[in-house]
């Protein structure tokens, strides 16, 4: 139960530090957050982040290293849909945990 709840933390931390960062950026940032505007579904899916900057689209999803593989159904679809609409991007990103994420794949 300890670790679902450190878990769950990471993930919450590394959603709002890189949704900030977009922000700081300059894009209209939207995340599957409660206190966040949530984004539209994508493909049947909501991503953790989008964000928009005139008419370039960023989409962010954000896994765990155990469960990239176990989701990658999920996730496929975003870098489908991120490959098919040429102003969008996907991002993938790791969550490490202590909040942190890296960058794992950008999908154009």
């Amino acid at each position: 139960m300890i670790d679902h709840v450190r878990a769950r933390l990471a993930y919450l931390q590394s959603v709002e530090k890189k949704a900030e960062e977009w922000k700081r950026e300059g894009y209209e940032v939207k995340a599957n957050l409660s206190e966040w505007d949530r984004p539209s579904k994508i493909e049947g899916l909501v991503p953790d982040l989008r964000g928009k900057r005139g008419e370039t689209i960023r989409i962010g999803k954000f896994e765990t290293e155990n469960n990239l593989a176990v989701k990658k159904e999920q996730w496929e679809k975003l870098k489908k849909y991120a490959e098919k609409n040429s102003n969008v991007s996907f991002r993938l990103y790791i969550i490490l945990k202590n909040g942190d994420c890296k960058l794992h794949k950008i999908y154009e």
